[in-house]
Parts: structure tokens; C-alpha cells; sequence
């Protein structure tokens, strides 16, 4: 009979194959296995995988450990995912974490550039610009320009864009596809990318990566992130300089300009629409802030 262990690899091996879990989830999942086995025997049982146990280990985490509830909020979600597995594998009737409540997370508005921040003259014209320079810009009209994700841009190859109909087909999270539309800014810095690849011997192949390494790999996502950063500080923005503000600044900016809810979820590949929500949360702040400011009797 399998133990908890083999059973624990197994569930990783389908989400990676089967599920096709990003490279980073598997990997999250695995560290967070590996902490709930750490407190069982190599040759425990998969009986030993109960709701007492699961809850003793998030009490653990709490108390003992003192994490942050998004850390336990990760470990507890890949215990429900584990389980869920268990069941359809017929190895348990129900899920044993099911009943495992996620911890409460405080009510947080995301962070984001307002659309001045993000204004065209904030981008000083590029004189004999680098790759590096260019992929930065590349990149921005990704993520602010499309919405997509870091690592959906990392991943994305040529054979994604259609440059005649202004789209590009990005692989999100489960390997979902979706279909946006790209600016007429980016399609102008795409083909400055192309340029200046050529120039240097590069010349992109249809279903090769769009962002490549000197050696011919695909850049990794940190030296994607670190772009942002440095395109974000060249503008003077001193709040988090990260890809996933300005993913948040592209659904604001589209909602404050009178998108519908349901087209910025499907734009952003939200799963849910409760995901997407938190965005009209954001502009109903800003409408109190200018309401306070405003108004002589607020």
C-alpha cells in the first residue's frame, strides 16, 4: 500500500503533467508538502492525512512558526488541492481539508500608477536605445497595454501575435488561452524589438520566444521583473516597481475609463468574477478621496 510520501509525489507529478500547473505552482506546492510530511514518518500511511492533523499543522504554522496568513492561506490551499486529488483517485470518500478554514485576510486595496503616472511625455524619447531598453518598453505595453500577466510574456512566442489584427493569444494560468487585444504602441515597439535583434544577428523564428537570451533561451521571469523595475524608476515612480502593478493600473484605468466588469475579468483571465471585483473597490476609494477633498461638507 502506498504511503503518505508516494502519494504526496504523485499528486505533484499530475498537477505538473495532467494539470499542467506552472513550473513556479508545482514547486510551491511541493515546499508546502514537504513541510506537512516533515511532522510524519517517510512510511506513514495516507490514513495519517486526516483534518486533525491538517489543522494541528496549521496551528503550527500560526503559533509556532508565526506566519503571515498569506503564506498559511498557500499552505492550506494546497492541502484542499491534495485532497481533492484523494478523492478523485477513490482513495478517500471526502476531502479531509475541505472543512479546514482559510484564514481572514485583511481588507487590502491593491496598489497601482494613476493614469498620469503612466502618461506618454513620462517616457523620455530613446536615443540609440539598448535591447535591454527596448524590451523594457516591450514589456510595459505588455502588461499595462494587454494586461497580461509576467510569466504569460515570458512564455510568449511569435506564432501568439497577429500583428494585421492587433492581438495576441496569451497562455495563462492551467494553460488557458485567451485572446486580447495589443495597442498600437506595442505593435510599433514589437517591431523595434525586431529591429534592433536583427541588427545584432537575432532574428526571431516564428515560434520561438519573443523574449530571448543572448544564448537563445528564454529570458527567466526575474530578469523580466527587474526591466519593470528599472522602466518604473526612470519615471520617478516610487511605490512597488513590480509587473503585477501595472497589471492592476491597466484594469483600474479601464474601468475609471467605463469598461464593463466582465470584459476586464475575461482581458486579465480572471477565473472569477470575485477576482476581478476588488478593482471597483479601488475606484470607489478614489471616488470618496475626491469626494472628501472635493465636497465642502464631507
Amino acid at each position: 500500500m502506498a504511503t503518505l510520501v508516494e502519494h504526496a509525489d504523485k499528486f505533484l507529478e499530475y498537477i505538473a503533467t495532467q494539470r499542467r500547473f506552472s513550473p513556479r505552482t508545482t514547486d510551491t506546492y511541493r515546499k508546502s508538502l514537504a513541510k506537512f510530511l516533515a511532522g510524519f514518518p517517510k512510511d506513514a500511511p495516507l490514513s495519517c492525512f486526516t483534518t486533525e492533523s491538517i489543522r494541528a499543522f496549521v496551528w503550527k504554522l500560526r503559533k509556532t512558526e508565526n506566519l503571515a496568513i498569506t503564506s498559511i492561506d498557500l499552505h492550506i490551499a494546497c492541502l484542499k488541492s491534495f485532497g481533492r486529488y484523494l478523492v478523485r483517485s477513490h482513495e478517500f470518500q471526502s476531502n479531509p481539508a475541505e472543512s479546514v478554514p482559510m484564514p481572514k485576510r485583511p481588507k487590502r486595496l491593491v496598489s497601482f500608477l494613476s493614469q498620469k503616472d503612466l502618461a506618454e511625455e513620462k517616457f523620455r524619447e530613446l536615443e540609440n536605445p539598448s535591447l535591454p531598453m527596448i524590451r523594457a518598453r516591450l514589456l510595459l505595453e505588455l502588461i499595462y497595454g494587454s494586461g497580461l500577466r509576467i510569466s504569460e510574456c515570458q512564455s510568449l512566442d511569435w506564432s501568439r501575435i497577429d500583428f494585421g489584427a492587433n492581438l495576441v493569444r496569451a497562455l495563462g494560468k492551467g494553460s488557458k488561452e485567451r485572446i486580447v487585444p495589443i495597442t498600437d504602441q506595442a505593435h510599433q515597439w514589437f517591431d523595434t524589438y525586431k529591429l534592433k535583434l536583427s541588427e545584432e544577428g537575432r532574428l526571431p523564428t516564428k515560434k520561438a520566444p519573443v523574449f530571448l537570451n543572448g544564448e537563445g533561451k528564454p529570458h527567466d521571469v526575474r530578469t523580466l521583473r527587474r526591466d519593470i523595475h528599472a522602466l518604473l524608476r526612470s519615471i520617478g515612480w516610487e511605490g512597488k516597481a513590480s509587473p503585477h502593478v501595472l497589471r492592476h493600473s491597466f484594469a483600474t484605468h479601464l474601468l475609471e475609463n467605463g469598461a464593463d466588469l466582465i470584459s476586464v475579468k475575461e482581458m486579465l483571465g480572471h477565473a472569477s468574477l470575485a477576482t476581478t471585483q476588488v478593482y471597483t473597490h479601488v475606484s470607489a476609494e478614489r471616488l470618496k478621496e475626491s469626494f472628501k477633498k472635493a465636497h465642502p461638507r464631507a
